[in-house]
């Protein structure tokens, strides 16, 4: 059993014990039962990596590399691709299964008519969108646009095959997963796909979430890459060692610097692929330095780097399996500098080589004692709780009668006086607090947007697409506006996106405020009683508009701005359109916020309601717990001996796993 494992079984195994102990015991029935389910929880325990990095950074090679085999076939167009979960293998689904969740034909329809959209076209079906390809000018597809025009295609050329399985799922074996992933008209229908595989990753209980990319043109991966972001355990990013971040990466990497601060700890990691191509040590920490002045400027602070060779880590991995063929066996010798006919380097020197040992080795410290560690925590925290109320109902058995009949009485008033005070405790401070935040998140993405705006109009308005060679510039300037408000759009979701996760944070201190203060007004009248710590609960990330709230042609004005492109680009006419656009795009940024702030408003003063009522539900049951082992304990309805060999036995499961 690898040691991951190994803790968590024991730390359960501790739960399970301690849980048998207590669960005879009057008034202690309900924490038994609650430290079952934390048994269940850590046998089960899973750890979920997300995998995250743009086209052509070697993402696929690196997670190959960290599974040890060729299992992620390289997708020729992943901006199509559909999300890879690679997991531990179970009883029903050995190892090779594959299943895929295909999309429903609505998600299909939606995600064709919102490519199309992009060359100006509108269409209500999807029959009628794929009709309509070919009134597209394929010689006047800008950049920007090649992605759609192949998604476009890739839905025309598999709708045939895939219709009649829209909205299922199919179990394929290795060889149709790898057709699912590398082939873009299948993967543009795949919703997700799950691949059952046994490796040393998923050994350790390690969930590998391969995700589309940073680059993906489907709009929904960009909320789904945020869920992934925010609830992984892990997030790795991959960057190519000779490429420039697209502005696709710093997007992706803006918003991982916008909610790194709310995560109790730092789970992410960055890998600069292709590490081997550095011509010199001097070269290669140039590029290291390149990558964290990019990672700073998004706001991420003392970032994780590791330089790895993914191609190599691999073959070594292959070496030590005994799986080198041929032509493999020659490039491991080259990556090793071994010449022809002789011995090859061990595979252990050559993992080293490729810097994936270092940074597997603080990968799983991270996951085995950091992870592990606050999870093995918790448990103990249950368990000590379960020896103090123990310890309280004998302390109480062991007064003589005189005593308990006066503690009986006092018991009693005690009960009504710590019920009172869960009841009394007021949440309007709290209420207030949450309304104040959410108004200052939401008033600072505005001046956010606006200060990254001379950016995104040099992004959208780029010569590159603007070029008078005979091409409809007017139609041009329309793709760049639309570009634009696009991009616009795309900021605004991400930073509330961003927002409901600061607000996240923000509402579970509160709940934890609320149960400490329930804590300390509780323990007046009873002693003995330690709380349950608060759980955060999963939030759901509400989905904004992907649209301003525009009048028609509201914007027009400003393209009288573009005379020509020398004007456009060497003189001012740029700039009097940037500053033109930013005028008239001050009240719909402003209305879309608004909107968006009132959503969330309803949707946190919502969850703050049933928090505190179920968390005052919650203490009040924990007091009446508490107080029925007390009168257990007067009435001498307990065995005394017995309650001193559990305690006892109790005792030796406190603390255990902290010692190790």
């Amino acid at each position: 059993m690898n040691q991951l494992k190994e803790k968590l079984t024991s730390a359960a195994e501790h739960l399970l014990q301690v849980s048998k102990e207590i669960q005879s015991v009057p008034g202690m029935q309900a924490q038994a039962q609650a430290m079952q389910e934390r048994a269940e929880r850590l046998q089960a325990n899973r750890f979920t990596v997300a995998l995250f990095g743009a086209f052509s950074a070697g993402k696929s090679s690196f997670a190959n590399a960290l599974m040890g085999d060729l299992v992620l076939p390289v997708s020729p167009n992943p901006t199509t691709a559909a999300i890879n979960k690679i997991m531990p293998p179970t009883d029903t689904q050995p190892h090779g299964t594959v299943r895929v969740v295909l999309k429903s034909r609505e998600s299909v329809e939606q995600d064709v008519i919102r490519s199309l959209a992009v060359f100006g076209l509108a269409a209500s079906t999807l029959e009628e969108a794929l009709s309509a390809l070919g009134k597209i000018d394929i010689s006047a597809i800008p950049p920007t646009a090649k992605p759609h025009y192949t998604f476009l295609k890739a839905v025309t050329k598999g709708l045939g095959e895939m219709s009649a399985h829209l909205g299922g799922e199919l179990i394929v074996d290795m060889k149709a997963f790898k057709g699912f992933v590398a082939k873009e008209e299948k993967a543009c229908f795949a919703e997700y796909i799950e691949l059952f595989y046994a490796c040393p990753l998923t050994d350790q209980g390690i969930v590998l979430v391969d995700t589309p990319g940073a680059d993906s043109i489907n709009a929904r991966h960009t909320g789904v890459a945020f869920e992934y972001m925010k609830n992984a355990d892990a997030v790795l990013f991959v960057t190519y060692y000779n490429h420039a971040f697209s502005q696709a990466d710093h997007e992706f990497l803006l918003q991982m610097g916008r909610v790194k601060d709310t995560f109790d700890m730092d789970k992410m990691f960055f890998l600069v692929n292709a590490a081997d191509l550095a011509a010199s040590e001097e070269e290669l920490a140039g590029v290291i330095t390149h990558v964290e002045k990019n990672l700073l400027s998004c706001g991420i602070r003392h970032p994780r780097i590791y330089p790895v060779s993914s191609q190599t880590a691999l073959l070594a991995r292959m070496h030590e399996a005994g799986k080198l063929n041929a032509s493999a066996e020659k490039l491991y010798r080259q990556r090793t500098g071994t010449e022809e006919g002789a011995p090859l380097a061990p595979a252990e020197d050559a993992f080293r080589l490729s810097g994936m040992a270092l940074f597997e080795q603080e990968f799983l410290r991270f996951t085995l004692e950091e992870l592990t560690q606050i999870a093995v925590n918790a448990a103990m925290g249950e368990i000590r709780r379960a020896h103090s109320t123990l310890s309280e109902i004998i302390r109480m058995a062991q007064a003589d009668e005189t005593e308990r009949d006066a503690r009986r009485q006092a018991a009693a008033q005690a009960r009504e006086a710590a019920l009172a005070a869960v009841e009394a405790l007021s949440i309007a401070s709290a209420e207030r607090d949450l309304q104040k935040e959410r108004e200052e998140l939401v008033y600072y993405v505005k001046q956010r947007l606006f200060f990254r705006f001379t950016e995104l109009v040099n992004v959208a308005f780029n010569p590159a697409v603007l070029i008078e060679d005979g091409r409809n510039i007017k139609q041009a300037l329309q793709g760049c506006l639309a570009d634009l408000l696009r991009s616009i759009c795309y900021d605004l979701a991400q930073e509330l996106r961003a927002t409901t996760l600061r607000l996240e944070k923000f509402l579970h201190k509160q709940g934890k405020e609320l149960v400490q203060q329930w804590q300390q007004d509780v323990q007046k009248y009873a002693t003995g009683l330690t709380l349950a710590p608060y759980q955060p609960r999963q939030v759901d990330t509400l989905s904004f508009a992907d649209e301003l709230p525009l009048a028609p042609n509201a914007l027009q004005p400003s393209l009288a701005h573009f005379r020509n492109t020398k004007d456009f680009f060497e003189q001012d006419g740029k700039a009097k359109l940037r500053e033109d656009l930013e005028k008239r795009l001050q009240d719909p940024v402003s209305a879309y916020l608004q909107t968006g702030s009132a959503e969330l408003g309803e949707q946190f003063s919502s969850l703050l309601s049933e928090i505190v009522a179920e968390e005052r539900s919650r203490v009040a049951d924990q007091v009446e717990a508490y107080f029925t082992g007390i009168f257990a304990a007067l009435d001498l309805d307990l065995d005394l001996d017995e309650l001193s060999s559990k305690l006892g036995r109790i005792e030796a499961h406190t603390g255990t796993e902290e010692s190790k």
